[in-house]
């Protein structure tokens, strides 16, 4: 019996997640972990610093000669600026689409059967049951819900994508209520 409680699945969605939408997942789900993590705190970190670097130059014009070092400071900073908000996101959505071909079993069609308290995830090679307090995080998104933290699959990816408005909300609620405050709606 998938569930400790009484009653069926509250929906069961049959899927199948495709690199892009794994890498797109896996994203969100890394951005979400903490604010710092995400592209626009770790350039505005380094904006800032240059903006400080910027404005000691004439204290260090007044100490030194030259202001070489202010300038290299500040180049520094907005090339980590750049990196962090144009080049690293890539390069984390690259890694996952590659960790999703790694792995066989993510492109496998699944059956996904959402319970009061657990979720079964089917496909041709597995069962595996998850119960939602093993779960670490849940994010919705406008294109799926990403449950994150799990022991069997660290990733659960609940696509959007062929479900009615009516299905969507009662998954939201359901999830939400599971969740309680680690609970996110993402706008990404």
């Amino acid at each position: 019996m998938p569930t400790f409680y009484e009653g069926g699945p509250v929906d069961t969605v049959e899927q199948t997640v495709g690199p892009d939408e794994y890498a797109a997942a896996y994203y969100t789900a890394q951005s979400a972990v903490s604010p710092i993590r995400t592209k626009w705190v770790r350039a505005g970190i380094c904006l800032s610093a240059a903006i400080v670097i910027a404005s000691l130059i004439p204290f260090y014009r007044a100490r030194f000669f030259t202001c070489w070092g202010p300038a290299c400071g500040i180049v520094l900073a907005l090339a980590l600026a750049f990196l962090f908000f144009f080049i690293q996101p890539d390069d984390i959505r690259r890694w996952a689409a590659e960790l999703y071909r790694s792995n066989r079993l993510l492109a496998l069609p699944q059956k996904i059967e959402i319970f009061r308290d657990s979720v079964v995830i089917q496909s041709g090679c597995e069962k595996i049951l998850e119960y939602w307090t093993d779960f670490s995080r849940c994010i919705e998104t406008p294109s799926a819900f990403v449950v994150t933290g799990g022991r069997e699959r660290d990733l659960l990816i609940i696509k959007k994508q062929g479900l009615t408005n009516e299905r969507i909300e009662k998954i939201s609620a359901h999830l939400a209520g599971a969740f309680a405050s680690r609970y996110l709606k993402s706008g990404r």
